[in-house]
């Protein structure tokens, strides 16, 4: 799966008042493959986009920017692989319209196991403008079994014509080191590699299948499928691209998945993405036909439709969620009624009054468990949470302790395709019930290194406490590892 984190390193104060204060802005991607003589790596992609660089003159009176990386590959702390260096941008003539983004990749071999990645990254000729981003990551390529790499989304390939760095299988690969797709972009380009086919089934034919599924109801998108015959080989290579012109904002997953002979999924890959779309309507014109009167929607009073189709903000697309607001605004019990039938509908045909049903007891019970005098239960960030991937399977709390501030770590066995997710909410105000999301290892969900420092920010305040923080540092990772 692949990772893209948005880094944003703010500046002091004192410097953004300055005529050349940057905020460098960066991303970091990475994807995991293998190789015919089965030894693992992992790549990373960092993009920078040059117009947040600060630049400084060259000798030859050009203007060039140089970010500091420094890459660390840790396997229980110890230090696995190790790479720091200069990134430069290109020369420009004047630093008034740069609009080119500047990119790097690493390749590191690694065995099978878990690891985790540290991207410490500043701007060279603004020492103050500095982060640091800590990922977990597994490489999982059995020697005698089908496996799928990561799935590496591209801003463009073509047939190679010079040796570079991102050569890849006689073509050049640039990665699209981002995972949100907006509007200008109309297609989303892939690349993908299916290991071990003729060492397992030497000579055999498979099916080949890519398509992109809805990450709210995991449905397959019926005009997002593409389908082709294999015939087993060292390493299967899959090079294509949807267009998505017409596809709505919301989030989705791109998947690939091999089938044997007896349609058995045998291999399978996604990866996340966020579509936004805004030259699109959607398919909302269609609301204002639909019956409603002998309906699940025709029960509820309109105070209650109101609070129905708000709590449905947490599953909604960004369609949806700019016609809510037009919707709510125009007062219309009708088109209210209306609304809550289509969006049920909508993802789930036939199935509509049931699978509202059981999303309206998941609404009452975050209700009645996460609602504050301030928010509404469905508003909160563990009600918004309860609401996408349902209620946890383990809950660690800390209420009580007075050298951090109150706490939950929220342990989910399995959501959708992911195993083993967490998310850390805090209460820096010291109110039990106002909750607030500050870190989760889940894609697309707010990540921040630096969580369980801000739980224990009232103890660092206090020098004499260094010793405490340590120990309740460990406590935390006890408490997220467990």
């Amino acid at each position: 799966m692949k990772k893209a984190i948005y880094l944003f390193m703010l500046l002091a104060i004192v410097s953004i008042t300055t005529a050349q204060s940057k905020n460098l802005k960066a991303y970091l991607s990475y994807y995991t493959f293998n190789t015919p003589e089965q030894k693992p790596y992992i790549e990373t992609h960092i993009s920078v986009l040059g117009s947040s660089v600060k630049y400084t003159k060259t000798n030859t009176g050009a203007y060039q920017g140089s970010i500091g990386i420094t890459l660390l590959v840790k396997q229980a702390e110890k230090i696995i692989k190790a790479e720091k260096y200069n990134l430069l941008s290109p020369e420009f003539k004047d630093t008034l319209n740069i609009n080119a983004n500047f990119l790097d990749q690493k390749r590191f071999e690694l065995d099978n196991g878990k690891y985790t990645l540290e991207l410490y990254i500043q701007d060279n000729n603004n020492s103050s403008n500095k982060d640091k981003v800590t990922q977990e990551f597994e490489v999982n390529f059995p020697p005698n079994k089908i496996a799928v790499s990561d799935i590496v989304l591209l801003e463009s390939y073509a047939k190679a014509t010079t040796n570079n760095q991102f050569i890849r299988n006689g073509f050049e690969l640039i990665p699209f080191v981002n995972n949100f797709l907006p509007t200008n972009i109309n297609k989303l380009s892939f690349y993908a590699e299916i290991y071990n086919t003729q060492l397992v089934a030497p000579d055999e034919s498979f099916l080949l299948s890519y398509y992109l599924q809805n990450a709210e109801g995991l449905n397959k998108l019926s005009t997002f499928i593409q389908n082709k015959k294999v015939v087993s080989k060292n390493v299967l290579v899959l090079l294509n691209e949807f267009d998505i012109s017409l596809l709505p904002s919301g989030n989705y997953y791109l998947v690939v998945e091999l089938r044997n002979r007896n349609n058995e999924v045998i291999a399978s890959k996604s990866n996340y993405f966020q579509r936004s779309n805004k030259s699109l309507g959607g398919d909302l014109s269609s609301i204002a036909g639909i019956a409603y009167d002998n309906s699940f929607a025709a029960k509820y009073s309109k105070e209650q439709l109101v609070e129905n189709i708000k709590a449905l903000t947490p599953i909604s697309n960004q369609n949806e969620q700019d016609y809510v607001k037009t919707l709510l605004a125009n007062n219309d019990e009708i088109q209210m009624r209306q609304y809550l039938i289509y969006f049920w509908e909508k993802r789930y045909p036939g199935e509509s009054a049931i699978k509202w049903g059981e999303y309206e007891q998941l609404v009452k019970t975050v209700v009645e468990k996460f609602s504050s005098p301030y928010t509404k239960g469905y508003d909160s960030d563990r009600g918004v949470v309860f609401l996408k991937y349902g209620p946890p399977n383990n809950i660690r709390s800390n209420d009580f302790d007075n050298r951090s501030y109150p706490y939950e770590i929220w342990q989910y066995y399995k959501i959708k395709t992911f195993s083993n997710r967490k998310f850390v909410f805090f209460s820096p105000d010291n109110i039990r019930n106002e909750m607030v999301l500050l870190h989760s290892n889940l894609t697309g969900e707010r990540n921040d290194p630096q969580w369980k420092y801000k739980i224990l920010a009232r103890t660092m305040k206090n020098a004499d406490d260094t010793n405490d923080a340590d120990y309740y540092g460990q406590r935390l990772d006890a408490d997220f590892n467990e």
